[in-house]
């Protein structure tokens, strides 16, 4: 975990231009938000962001946490009054079920199996009874399909539905999944990218889910 702490330490003032102000990084955004308003439209809770990074989806979360100092200091400038909290996600200093619903975007796939399931067993302790889990892992059965490979830790996790299903199984149920990015963004022209986002969503989100880049999954807690 130091590693990543570090890593998003160095990173924290040219991370937002690096990944989100591109047209790639505003399609994956465009997307995860396309869900995010359907699972949290119209609801009265208390959500908090897990490793909410420099607080790019803070906008739909009451608290945010992060292990990052040097990206919590971009949360405060942009929600300034917003409550953040600097802690690792294994060790949460809140309250056992005091949160509704708990959001973690482009964390998970930075651990290995044993770490995801810590942090889950930890989400599960701060969640109220019905509480939910909602996050993203790219999917494993799109990279065993591309044969993909890497020797470090960034990004280099994934699961397919059925791991997540198992691993959760005596603390959640999975309530519903999305996929997220079937078609290679990165080779369609960017001019033309943001008129693609409807066709993506709409095939990502179809027989095919399990082979789009990413799945999000909403768990409900048992």
């Amino acid at each position: 975990m130091n590693q990543v702490i570090q890593y998003y330490d160095k990173i924290a003032t040219s991370y937002d231009a690096d990944r989100f102000g591109n047209s790639y990084g505003r399609f994956i955004d465009a997307q995860e938000r396309k869900v995010l308003n359907h699972l949290l439209a119209d609801r009265k809770e208390i959500v908090l962001d897990l490793a909410c990074g420099s607080g790019r989806l803070l906008s739909y979360a009451n608290i945010g946490l992060d292990a990052s100092a040097e990206m919590l200091k971009l949360v405060n400038e942009k929600f300034p009054g917003k409550p953040t909290i600097h802690a690792e996600a294994d060790a949460i200093p809140l309250d056992a079920a005091s949160v509704d619903t708990v959001i973690s975007f482009h964390f998970f796939m930075h651990l290995d199996h044993a770490g995801v399931a810590k942090i889950v067993s930890e989400v599960h302790r701060v969640l109220k009874d019905g509480g939910r889990l909602i996050f993203d892992i790219p999917s494993g059965k799109r990279r065993k399909l591309l044969g993909y490979t890497t020797d470090t830790w960034h990004g280099a996790h994934s699961a397919t539905l059925e791991d997540i299903t198992q691993m959760v199984q005596d603390k959640f149920v999975v309530k519903s999944s999305y996929g997220l990015l079937l078609l290679p963004v990165h080779r369609i022209p960017k001019r033309i990218r943001r008129f693609c986002i409807w066709l993506d969503y709409l095939l990502a989100n179809s027989f095919l889910k399990e082979y789009s880049s990413y799945l999000i999954l909403e768990l409900r807690k048992k």
